[in-house]
């Protein structure tokens, strides 16, 4: 049942790339001309595939969706005051890249670096304990999560206060390999360090472990209505899609009881 749903996702994902929208138009009208079927029905299909790619490259679907996906998590929450036993800060991988056989963090780790370094220098500042989990294996040969160790020891975090999940392969696995971590922990509070547009997915998985961690964007993404439609737009919209599409997938699996 899941393998099936798993694959059936799959494909729904592919109806959110343009390109894809694009070459199915296009064999379906081949193969309409070719068995002489209806003339406007060709154009129907030809006329609903431009829309489609128009809407998602002038950035007018992306900016509906960036609003959904994001502006919950434009204000961050303050550190409270009062003196915190032992917070713990989660941060996700946000990938990494592999340029001439060195490997180094996706360019949108280092948001998610900045970010959860903010936070725990807020609690070191005022004498407090922190400790910052980095969850992410990534398909690196070194993983996300000692990629991010190294750059967050040079940042002045003692090899003490990190603690590493190197083997989630996703924001499922993320969230279940965390939770058997934070569970032994038990921190007085919890955040959530990931991208704003990553985050509503990301919650709700942590969420389904029986967490209530507290979400820290650390970058945003937007698109600009434009005039004709540009790759920027259907990048960003693309990649806000999937994640929508990955909201569903969360949403009925927690109802069928399969994200456990």
């Amino acid at each position: 049942m899941k393998f099936l749903l798993d694959f059936l996702f799959r494909v729904l994902q592919l109806f959110t790339e343009p390109y894809f929208l694009v070459f199915l138009a296009i064999v379906i009208i081949a193969l309409l001309k070719r068995k002489n079927k209806c003339k406007n029905l060709r154009i129907g299909v030809f006329i609903s595939a431009v829309v489609m790619v128009i809407f998602i490259g002038n950035g007018f679907l992306g900016k509906l969706i960036s609003g959904y996906l994001q502006k919950s998590y434009i204000r961050t929450s303050e550190i409270k005051n009062t003196p915190a036993q032992n917070p713990l800060i989660v941060v996700l991988g946000g990938g990494v890249v592999d340029i001439d056989n060195i490997e180094k963090l996706h360019t949108m780790s280092y948001s998610r670096m900045v970010t959860a370094y903010q936070l725990y220098h807020e609690y070191r500042r005022n004498n407090q304990p922190c400790k910052i989990l980095i969850s992410g294996k990534g398909r690196g040969h070194i993983s996300e999560a000692e990629l991010f160790s190294e750059d967050f020891k040079k940042m002045g975090v003692p090899d003490s206060d990190i603690i590493k999940e190197d083997k989630s392969m996703n924001t499922y696995q993320n969230a279940k390999f965390s939770s058997q971590i934070i569970n032994r922990m038990a921190p007085s509070s919890l955040y959530l360090v990931t991208s704003g547009f990553h985050m509503k997915r990301s919650v709700a998985l942590f969420q389904t472990f029986g967490l209530k961690p507290i979400p820290q964007a650390s970058d945003f993404i937007d698109t600009e209505i434009t005039i004709f439609p540009n790759s920027y737009n259907a990048a960003f919209t693309f990649v806000m899609l999937k994640e929508v599409v990955g909201i569903w997938q969360v949403q009925l699996y927690n109802s069928l009881g399969m994200n456990k």
